[in-house]
């Protein structure tokens, strides 16, 4: 991996929230598989086991990807609407599958990855909804989801989730809402699709840190975002949106194709 990017990672907690996103997801949904993750910090010796397909929609300039491939044994792919972060991306990690395609409408097969991985980017879609569709259609049978973005304040912590109620109307239900995912409209999608919600956390401080080091080292959130496109080509948030920060969070979800 390139060092040099690895504070390119565009979202509150960085790769340490992916990479412990990561292994949650890997550990709950291992007994799909016919093979196995290796550790690659763990042990360096070539295993016969086939890696793990893993799909990031809206990769950026790829941080997270090498991030994950250094230190499991995965085959990547990202793919990003910005020509800009791709080119970048493949600039950066010669050793990783990019495209430059939307992520409602992906070239894959169905059932081609393991796992799919989008961070701070689904209330950037005009129809999200149309993006987890093509997401479930190309990710395994017993594959995992995992998704992260702002939200609405949770008081709680950590919630590991098999819902069987919809609280929502899903097909008329809206999953995003003035940049916020709203979790019940996309928990109760989410299930309607056959997605099963099996973790849940609340980020909060991860968010906080973010914001702190954003006015310590940037002076705004709009500042540290136009100097962040013009090194990427990525965004993560609609700075047009004027968030109350006692009112939002950030959550990580992972869901599992059933």
């Amino acid at each position: 991996m390139n060092t040099d990017t690895m504070n390119m990672s565009l979202h509150p907690g960085g790769t340490e929230l992916t990479k412990d996103a990561f292994r949650t997801a890997v550990k709950s949904t291992a007994s799909f598989r016919d093979k196995k993750v290796t550790l690659l910090t763990e042990d360096r010796r070539p295993r016969e086991e086939k890696a793990l397909k893993i799909l990031d929609a809206g990769c950026g300039v790829g941080t997270s990807l090498a991030a994950l491939k250094e230190e499991f044994c995965i085959e990547a792919y990202g793919i990003d609407s910005s020509r800009a972060s791709i080119e970048k991306a493949k600039e950066l990690h010669s050793d990783i599958h990019f495209d430059a395609f939307d992520a409602t409408y992906l070239p894959y097969n169905e059932e081609y990855f393991d796992g799919i991985l989008s961070e701070c980017m689904l209330t950037l879609l005009s129809d999200p909804k149309d993006a987890i569709c093509e997401w479930k259609r190309v990710l395994k049978t017993g594959g995992f989801m995992i998704i992260s973005g702002l939200c609405e304040r949770n008081p709680g912590d950590i919630r590991y989730a098999f819902r069987s109620s919809f609280p929502y109307d899903a097909k008329s239900s809206v999953i995003c809402k003035n940049g916020l995912i709203d979790k019940e409209a996309l928990i109760s999608y989410a299930q309607y699709l056959g997605l099963v919600s099996i973790y849940e956390k609340d980020c909060r401080e991860a968010l906080i840190s973010y914001m702190t080091d954003t006015i310590m080292n940037y002076g705004s959130l709009e500042e540290r975002i136009k100097k962040e496109q013009e090194a990427t080509g990525s965004s993560i948030l609609d700075c047009s949106i004027k968030y109350d920060p006692k009112k939002i969070s950030y959550v990580l979800m992972i869901f599992k194709k059933s």
